[in-house]
């Protein structure tokens, strides 16, 4: 049996037009969102280091709710951090630990009647 000599040359030709404009729209697509949804994470991330700044040795000997809330209050206005503290914001406390928790959500609008719900949550424990 002899191999036919097939010329792979002329028949692989990489993407079509088509090919090429449905990629760089899933591409676009892509970026689209990174860009609406990046910056909700990089303010949850001054939202755990407005957290990690309060004072550990002080929080449940020493500060009451409003001091605890203030300082929250005092640090998203300087770090210009927009979110409601009042919705966001809840302190437990017991004789053991105080518990500072704070949970959210962001509705963001992507395009036509797609939207995407972020939740984010971080509790600390201080005793």
């Amino acid at each position: 049996m002899r191999l036919q000599n097939i010329d792979l040359g002329r028949r692989q030709q990489g993407l079509s037009k088509w090919g090429w404009l449905l990629f760089i729209g899933l591409l676009v697509t892509a970026a689209g969102g990174v860009l609406r949804l990046g910056p909700h994470y990089i303010d949850f991330r001054v939202v755990q280091d407005v957290m990690d700044r309060l004072p550990a040795a002080e929080v449940h000997a020493d500060m009451s709710r409003a001091q605890i809330t203030d300082h929250f209050r005092r640090q998203f206005r300087v770090e210009n951090f927009r979110v409601p503290l009042k919705e966001m914001l809840v302190i437990e406390r017991s004789r053991e630990e105080t518990v500072v928790n704070i949970d959210y959500e962001i509705r963001e609008h992507l395009f036509y009647n797609i939207d995407v719900v972020l939740v984010f949550s971080e509790q600390r424990t201080f005793n």
